[in-house]
């Protein structure tokens, strides 16, 4: 049999009935149809989840099922994913977004068209727990492609609409001792390796943010900030006359420790504040 064009990586954990099928069928529902779908099932006791994917696989021979044995973390359950994937290009999914129709045809053609490009992103819609689009997000391309003059600049890629070829992802893998921030770690190994990043100018995904509770929400926050510290800490060398980076290592560093350290109803307050 002739390997896909594509392979799709998902890894699951917890995610609602509602969001994981409409993320599912998105795919399933492609313009683009060469693919393999791989998904991890990262949470073995879910037996809900593991139902509703393993009803897909029966129905649709693309679908690749993998289950952890235990919970791996979402960057072991991908590099799982990688290490079987057959396609010429890897295109992530997260179990909560959604895929607009086109999103592999599209890039699939651009990266076709665009043999030098390596990772390919693009633009998104912000959605909230009903589907509601509440942004848009449409960094611009000339940013994209001086990713290394922009990239602790602001915020400019998203994970999720993320096609790369296989052969990169093979390579870098995600580093599995980070809880958090394991796509920052990626992104700037790529760099350093002077990979080709792109965007396609097109919304082709619909990510999405749900409103957590606030403790849930600290640490998030706190856990991301941790990593992402570490991380820049041990890309210094590389980055050291960039003012960007080290304003981007400050922020992270300021907030972990403002986290740890402020008292919890300060922190709450705050947050009630900003959401206002």
């Amino acid at each position: 049999m002739e390997n896909p064009k594509i392979s799709v990586v998902m890894a699951t954990y917890r995610e609602p009935e509602e969001y994981l099928r409409k993320s599912i069928e998105s795919i399933l529902n492609q313009t683009f149809k060469d693919f393999e779908f791989i998904i991890v099932l990262d949470d073995p006791d879910n037996k809900r989840n593991e139902e509703i994917i393993r009803g897909y696989t029966n129905r649709d021979k693309r679908i690749v099922f993998l289950k952890n044995e235990k919970n791996l973390g979402r960057g072991a359950s991908r590099n799982r994913a990688i290490s079987i994937a057959r396609g010429k290009y890897i295109a992530i999914m997260d179990a909560d977004d959604i895929a607009l129709p086109e999103r592999l045809e599209k890039q699939y053609n651009y990266l076709e068209d665009n043999r030098d490009v390596d990772l390919l992103f693009t633009w998104a819609y912000w959605i909230d727990e009903r589907d509601n689009i509440i942004k848009m997000f449409k960094p611009e391309r000339h940013k994209i492609k001086n990713i290394k003059k922009y990239f602790f600049k602001e915020h400019l890629l998203v994970h999720p609409s993320m096609m790369i070829k296989t052969e990169v992802l093979k390579k870098l893998k995600y580093r599995e001792n980070l809880l958090r921030s394991q796509d920052y770690d990626l992104w700037i190994r790529c760099i350093l390796n002077n990979y080709n990043f792109d965007i396609v100018e097109e919304f082709l995904l619909k990510y999405r943010v749900v409103k957590e509770d606030i403790r849930k929400r600290i640490r998030k926050q706190k856990n991301y900030s941790k990593y992402s510290t570490l991380i820049l800490w041990n890309y210094k060398r590389y980055f050291y006359k960039d003012p960007y980076f080290w304003k981007e290592f400050l922020f992270h560093l300021s907030m972990y420790l403002f986290l740890t350290v402020a008292p919890k109803s300060l922190i709450k307050q705050l947050i009630k504040i900003k959401d206002k």
